[in-house]
């Protein structure tokens, strides 16, 4: 199904996509910003060639820049929380538009692909990792992770990121665990 049309016929979730294409002396990227909301949660993330720049974290009142070490750090600008933040609300008027508009509409869902879960870095006891579970493929997004230790639910240092689009209209999300292996 076309992602405009399961957009279309969400009644919960507004996604607003839009892609920015920037050309340098000999090579060509591809960033994108998005951003959507919920009755109850929001999201803005930035990207570059796929991979997460920044996202607002509404939570706890701040923008995030979860790129990894071994990479020129990318800065935003000051105000962008501020932006995202200011976005929200224009997202939650048009969808509160478009659930009025599409309210008898029914949600087609696709599950999640088989998670991939690996390692951030090469395996070291008693040295600091990163668990990393690569979700891809379902719709409506979110999808939920949880992480378990022996059967039971482990959260400490666990995070996850907002939706990503694929081009076919599903979703991707990314979870990590931070851990130390024993």
């Amino acid at each position: 199904m076309p992602l405009l049309l399961k957009v279309m016929k969400m009644s919960k979730l507004l996604l607003v996509l839009c892609c920015i294409l920037g050309v340098s002396a000999n090579v060509l990227h591809e960033g994108g910003q998005i951003g959507g909301c919920s009755d109850s949660d929001g999201a803005m993330m930035y990207t570059l060639e796929g991979e997460e720049l920044w996202y607002a974290d509404f939570k706890s009142g701040r923008g995030v820049e979860p790129q990894p070490d071994f990479i020129d750090h990318i800065s935003f600008n000051p105000g962008t929380y501020e932006a995202a933040v200011a976005d929200q609300q224009v997202c939650r008027n048009n969808l509160q538009v478009c659930q009025q508009a599409m309210k008898d509409l029914p949600v087609e869902k696709d599950p999640p692909e088989i998670p991939m879960i690996y390692i951030r870095d090469t395996l070291e006891l008693k040295v600091k990792n990163t668990l990393i579970c690569h979700v891809s493929g379902f719709y409506p997004a979110p999808v939920e992770v949880s992480w378990t230790k022996n059967g039971k639910n482990v959260t400490d240092g666990s995070s996850i990121n907002v939706p990503f689009p694929n081009k076919d209209g599903s979703f991707t999300q990314i979870s990590r665990l931070e851990f130390i292996p024993q």
